[in-house]
Formats: C-alpha cells, sequence, structure tokens
C-alpha cells in the first residue's frame, strides 16, 4: 500500500510532532538510556536504513563475460564445433554464425537427434548471451527462442533417443533450458505481454510463438498485475537467502497480485499488494501431440512458429513437478520477493508505523488480520502480532526463516495483526478480538478445521500483552478499575454500553494454545511517566478519537463511576505504567489461562571503557526490565543479546520460534484423538468470578449474559 507523506502533515497533532522529538530526546538522555522504541526516543523507521535491502542489479558474472564478449561472438567448444562438421555446417558458420544455427535447428528439429537438439541449444545460448550485451535485444530474443524450443524438444519429447554416454550433459542442458527460459521470459515483459492480463494465452505470430499460459496449485485462478524475474534484483539484510542456484530447473519469478473484488473469504485478508514466489517452467507439445492440432492461421509457417506451455508453480506449495515422464526439481527464491514488497520507503523504513501511531485513523485499510497465502485447514495458524510505534513488515525476517524451514512450512500458516499503536492495549486487544472471531469465522464457516484451534500467537513488546488478553477470562476486576456498581445496571446509548461491555468483559479464546512472547513488558514500562504520558496525550490523543465516548453515559449514571475511572485512559503510554493496576490485574488473570506460554527477553551489551574488556549483559533490553520480561506462569524462557527495537529480528529469538514451533506440531502429533472443535467466538465457557460494589453484588457470567 502506498502512503502519503501530506496526508500526515495535514493531521491536527502533527504540528507538535518536532517539539515532542526534541523534548523525548532530551528526556531519554537525562534517563541515561538507549535511544529505544518503546522510550518513544526513537522512530522505528526514520534515521533507521530499513527492514531491508533490495535494488536492481547486473550480476559480477553477467558484468565480467559482457567485456570479454564485446566485440565478437566466442567459438563454440571443440565437442559442438565436431557436431557442427558432422552436419556439414563448418563452412556455413564460420561464413555466418547465426544463420548457421538457423540451418542447424532446422536439421536437428527434422531428426529429432540428441546431438543436434543439444548443439543447437548452446549455440543459439551463446549467441543470445553475445547479443544481450552488446544491445541487440532481436537478436537475443531469437536466440533465445531457439535455445529454449531445442532444449525443450530435447528434455521432453520421447522420440528424441539419448545415447548412455549423454547423460552428462544434463547439466549443460538444465543451465542452457534455464538461462534461455530467463531471457524469453525478460522479453516478454520488456514487451509487457507477461502477465497476460486475465488471457491464458500468449500470442505474437509476428515474433513467432503462441504459449498457453497455466498456473498451477493455490493460486491458479489469480491474475497477476506484475511478474518481474528475481534473477534481476540482489537482496541484503536478511540473515539467510532461500534460493537455488543452478540446482533445480526452471525460472524463478516475483509474481505481484491486488486485492481484488470477489466472493471468495480470503480475498479480504490479503494486503493490498501481495508479492509472492513463482517458478516458470515451460514445455514443448510432444511430437505424437503436435501432429494431431490443427495449425494457426496466419501468414507464419507451422515450422517457424514456437508452441508450448508456459506453467508457474508455487515454490512455497511444491518443490518438485512431474512433467510428462520427468520428475523435475524446481529452482525457486522465497526471499527477494519478501524484499521487493518492501520497495516502498514507507513499508521498508516502517514510517506508515509513524502516521498510525500520530493519527489512527491515517489508514484504516492497513489495520487489521492479513494472510499472504489461502487459508488452509490443514495447517496451523501462527499469528504475529507488533509492538509499539510499529507494524506488520517488521516481521519480515522472522517470516523469511520460517518459510525456509521445509517442516514449517508444510504444517503451519502465517496471519499477521496490525493496529494503530497510539491506543491503550486493552482497546488493541478488543478488536483483535474480535477481528479474530470475524476473520475465523468467514475463512472457515463450518469449523471444519481442527488445527485453527490450535493456533499460536507470537508478540513482540506490547504486541505480546494484546496476545496474551486472549487467553483467560476478564472476571470483573477490570470492570471495578472503572465503578463498583455492575455494567448491567448502566444506562445510556446500546452502542457505548456495547463497548463497554467488550473491553472489559470477555472469555478467554479456546483457539488459542500457546502464546510466545517477545520483549514484553509484563510489570510495565518504567518509561511511561509522568512527563512521557502528558507528552502522549497532546500529541496522540490529540488525533484520535477515543473508542469509547464518555459523554452520553456520565449524566444519567452520575455517581456510578470512580473518581479517575480506566476507561478514561486514552493512549498506549498510559495504559503501560507499571503502576497502573490494571498491570496487576492482567498478570493474576493470565495465571488462570491453561495457555502455553513462552518468554523471550532481550538484554543489550553494556558499552565499556576499556575497549579489550569482556562484554557484559545488561539486565534490560534498554526498554524493558529482563524481570518485566518474564511471567512467572511461562514454561520456557529464553535471554537473547539484543535490544529491544530488534529483539524479534534476532538469529536466536527466530531460532527459538522454531523450536517451539516444532515443539507445538510434535506435540499434535502425540495427542491421541481429534480435539474438539470449539468456534473461536465461543461464549459459552463458563466462569467463576465474583465482586462485590457499594451495597451491589454482581458476577462476572451474570455481566456478560446481562448484556448479550
Amino acid at each position: 500500500m502506498r502512503f502519503s507523506f501530506n496526508a500526515i502533515t495535514n493531521s491536527s497533532g502533527f504540528s507538535h510532532f518536532l517539539v515532542l522529538m526534541g523534548l523525548l530526546c532530551l528526556i531519554g538522555l537525562n534517563a541515561g538510556c538507549a535511544v529505544t522504541q518503546m522510550q518513544l526516543v526513537k522512530l522505528s523507521g526514520v534515521g533507521y536504513e530499513g527492514l531491508v535491502d533490495i535494488e536492481p542489479v547486473e550480476s559480477k558474472s553477467r558484468r565480467r563475460i559482457r567485456r570479454r564478449w564485446r566485440h565478437q561472438i566466442p567459438m563454440p567448444s571443440d565437442e559442438i564445433m565436431s557436431i557442427i562438421r558432422d552436419y556439414g555446417l563448418s563452412n556455413s558458420y564460420l561464413a555466418d554464425p547465426l544463420q548457421a544455427t538457423y540451418e542447424l535447428q532446422a536439421l536437428a528439429e527434422n531428426s529429432l537427434t540428441a546431438e543436434g537438439l543439444y548443439a543447437t541449444a548452446q549455440l543459439a545460448r551463446t549467441h543470445a548471451q553475445w547479443a544481450e550485451y552488446i544491445g541487440e535485444a532481436a537478436i537475443a530474443f531469437e536466440m533465445n527462442k531457439i535455445a529454449l524450443e531445442s532444449t525443450s524438444l530435447y528434455i521432453f519429447d520421447s522420440s528424441v533417443v539419448k545415447e548412455a554416454e549423454a547423460n552428462g550433459r544434463e547439466f549443460y542442458i538444465r543451465q542452457t533450458y534455464n538461462k534461455s527460459l530467463e531471457g524469453f521470459l525478460s522479453a516478454l515483459i520488456a514487451r509487457h505481454e507477461l502477465p497476460g492480463n486475465g488471457s491464458d494465452r500468449i500470442v505474437n505470430l509476428s515474433a513467432g510463438y503462441e504459449i498457453e499460459l497455466e498456473v498451477q496449485g493455490r493460486w491458479r485462478d489469480v491474475n497477476f498485475a506484475e511478474i518481474v524475474l528475481s534473477r534481476d534484483f540482489e537482496v541484503g539484510r536478511f540473515e539467510n537467502q532461500y534460493r537455488t542456484e543452478g540446482q533445480g530447473w526452471g525460472v524463478p519469478l516475483i509474481a505481484v497480485r491486488n486485492r481484488q473484488l470477489s466472493s471468495d473469504p480470503d480475498e479480504m485478508y490479503y494486503p493490498e499488494k501481495l508479492p509472492m514466489p513463482m517458478t516458470a517452467v515451460f514445455q514443448m507439445p510432444r511430437s505424437e501431440e503436435e501432429a494431431g492440432e490443427a495449425p494457426s492461421q496466419s501468414n507464419t509457417t507451422e515450422s517457424d512458429l514456437m508452441r508450448g506451455k508456459l506453467i508457474l508453480f508455487d515454490p512455497l506449495e511444491q518443490t518438485t513437478v512431474a512433467i510428462g515422464r520427468h520428475q523435475l526439481e524446481l529452482e525457486n527464491d522465497i526471499t527477494t520477493p519478501l524484499a521487493y514488497g518492501l520497495r516502498d520507503p514507507f513499508l521498508n523504513k516502517e514510517l506508515n508505523a509513524t502516521a498510525s501511531l500520530f493519527n489512527p485513523e491515517y489508514a484504516p485499510d492497513s489495520y487489521g488480520l492479513f494472510m499472504v497465502e489461502p487459508f488452509d485447514p490443514d495447517k496451523i495458524p501462527v499469528i504475529f502480532v507488533h509492538g509499539f510505534w510499529s507494524s506488520a513488515t517488521t516481521w519480515v525476517h522472522m517470516l523469511n526463516e520460517l518459510r525456509g524451514d521445509p517442516e514449517i512450512q508444510k504444517n503451519f500458516q502465517f496471519w499477521f495483526y496490525s493496529y494503530p499503536t497510539g491506543k491503550p492495549f486493552w482497546e488493541s486487544a478488543r478488536e483483535l478480538r474480535s477481528d479474530l472471531a470475524e476473520m475465523v469465522d468467514s475463512v472457515d464457516p463450518h469449523h471444519e478445521s481442527i488445527c485453527r484451534d490450535e493456533a499460536v500467537m507470537v508478540g513482540h513488546s506490547m504486541g505480546g500483552l494484546l496476545s496474551l488478553m486472549q487467553t483467560f477470562d476478564s472476571g470483573d476486576e477490570f470492570w471495578k478499575l472503572n465503578s463498583d456498581y455492575p455494567l448491567s445496571g448502566f444506562q445510556g446509548d446500546s452502542e457505548s454500553l456495547a463497548l463497554l461491555r467488550d473491553t472489559f468483559y470477555f472469555r478467554k479464546n479456546p483457539s488459542i494454545d500457546r502464546v510466545i512472547t517477545i520483549a514484553t513488558p509484563f510489570g510495565g514500562s518504567r518509561y511511561s511517566n509522568q512527563a512521557t504520558q502528558w507528552l502522549g496525550k497532546k500529541i496522540i490523543s490529540g488525533t484520535q478519537q477515543k473508542s469509547i465516548d464518555l459523554g452520553p453515559l456520565v449524566e444519567p449514571n452520575r455517581g456510578k463511576w470512580e473518581p479517575e475511572p480506566w476507561v478514561e485512559f486514552t493512549t498506549s503510554i498510559e495504559s503501560l505504567n507499571p503502576q497502573n493496576p490494571a498491570i496487576n490485574i492482567f498478570n493474576e488473570r493470565l495465571g488462570t489461562s491453561l495457555v502455553k506460554l513462552h518468554n523471550i527477553a532481550g538484554q543489550v551489551e553494556e558499552k565499556s571503557i576499556f575497549p579489550k574488556s569482556e562484554a557484559k549483559l545488561a539486565n534490560d533490553d534498554g526498554v524493558v526490565d529482563v524481570e518485566d520480561a518474564i511471567s512467572s506462569v511461562a514454561i520456557s524462557k529464553k535471554f537473547v543479546p539484543s535490544e529491544h527495537n530488534h529483539v524479534h529480528q534476532h538469529p536466536e529469538t527466530i531460532e527459538e520460534v522454531v523450536r517451539l514451533l516444532r515443539v507445538h506440531w510434535k506435540q499434535r502429533q502425540q495427542t491421541t484423538g481429534s480435539p474438539p472443535v470449539i468456534p473461536i467466538s465461543s461464549t459459552g465457557i463458563s466462569s467463576t468470578g465474583t465482586g462485590t460494589g457499594t451495597g451491589v453484588q454482581f458476577r462476572f457470567q451474570d455481566e456478560v449474559n446481562s448484556l448479550r
């Protein structure tokens, strides 16, 4: 999604932005602490180099060959020259190499001899490279087309007889096939013929090709808005890059789909633009199939027309493909498409996180739950929730590693929650609760997926609090921070009362089976103090409409409110105050949850004035103390040498998440029988929570039921 910086500057709170930054930096320096995210001292995007690097690039090998081949066509190998002589074309080749290639192609395809097709492919590909390097695009296209035809016939046509000693040519044939297909696709993209604009056929009779376009697998009905070659981009800042380098067949692509108007329930949960990895494979029709087909009606003769099928495969769905009698390992690149999706600096540097913090109404379409692949009832959902002053794009490194693990990719599907982080965390938790119920009921309306009731949530920083707020019943304690009177006795409009109910009375989500928190402030953040709360209110709440308007509820319920009701908290900074009584209630209620909880805490390296002294780790990550990032009910604890902003991207953190997901899947496999499917929006769980007020008694169960 593209954003306009003008939209931020037009918000009423932006006029205070620079003042806020200066004051917060001063507060951070006076506190003697690192410039980090939760301190509101450093934007997660501004001044940061970006989550990933991606730039158009030409490989060093291509530049080296370009310099060497600039002035003349290189001579073929002795093996290829020997085959040329066998066909009586040695003099023709010396006189005109390109014309000799056409003649060799005609002879080889007429006789379907393996040696002739092999030599034709090698010659044509060499000439195509030479033409590419000297800027002769038309010659390069023709030669790539010849090489692609010859290698396809060599591989797929059963009429081509290969000698046993020719097995050693497989590497060269595969390399030639891939490179010629790459050059051919590059030309189609440059001519705006790929993607096919909804057509299943790419026809250009004047250029001599008629190709059927087919998308296999889960994206088969998708019309891509854009297709580019992965090889044209170089990416950086990833710990690992998951792509093959000449080990398989086909050409890795980046295919971009736009969100579409569709009755498919999955559609509304895809990002506006979704880049995905695809692998292209080209197949020529076998000779016996071609014989029964009618020739195309054109001035182009049948022998001049290249006909075939271009098939796109999703390498995240399958790594091998059966074509005819051949089982082929696919080339793939699953990392570059992730980086390609972050080319916009607004996303790459998480500037949209800043926009949504200061103006939650800035881009409402960017909030909510998102999928990056179709819902799969046989895969367990892993739901990622980002932290304060951040966005869903912050998980790109985690996603890259999880997709790169075949076992994890096979058994899990990944969802992402995006929300404006200026709100108190309990309000965002209410919206997550509602969005999650709506999404699951939409993609799985008949509750047929058992895996969805074994979901895992992964939350960074404040996102861990949102995640854990899904795992227990509220009881009455949260509401009693507002009033000693039962909510069922309050008067007012139904909409405001419903928001109060959904915020302060809720049930655990039975679908959440495990939660992994990363640098989550169970004890609040010491950087939420009077100064930061005051500044946050001036800036954040100035552009944020309160989600619960107390105005219509004050007069008819006069005398029932506490002097400073909890519901009046307006910013996330206030909600993270360690003195906030809701923090204690949160941890008490967490003890009633049966969810499997795992904690990961960060520790920054303490700087020493002695350059050769042994590094020591502090008892905090620069924002959250280690003791505050650990819950007493957690069943595992992991300490990672990283500061708060990037602890969720640290290799040790990702390794721990991978380990826990494997444990999760293993335990599922060991479970005897199938667990009952419980709707994710279920409200049928009993509670024994009770509370007393000023001469009034009320129970959690009664309050929930009375408001439904």
